[in-house]
């Protein structure tokens, strides 16, 4: 089974502890490599337009417009999925 890259584990990281700005997924590593920006761009994206992500708008003190990401119930069925799915797979290999 392929994942696309980045996918899981920016739903997890939205799903922790409230909203998580553009920045935090840029922070993201995955092979000792961090996400890119192109690639948390595309990603943000698809995962709004399949409904899994949602953006949390809020005004800062300056009143400057402030775009975070929080994971949606889809999202966390995704995640619980693949935790699922990772469990049986390291059953199926002990055996």
């Amino acid at each position: 089974m392929v994942l696309i890259r980045g996918i899981l584990e920016m739903l997890q990281l939205a799903d922790d502890n409230g909203p998580k700005s553009f920045n935090d997924f840029t922070k993201i590593m995955i092979k000792n490599r961090r996400l890119s920006s192109a690639t948390v761009s595309k990603r943000l994206s698809e995962l709004i337009t399949a409904k899994a992500l949602e953006e949390v708008i809020t005004k800062s003190k300056s009143g400057r417009r402030v775009i975070a990401y929080k994971t949606t119930e889809k999202g966390r069925k995704v995640v619980e999925h693949a935790r699922l799915l990772q469990e049986a797979l390291a059953f199926s290999k002990n055996k």
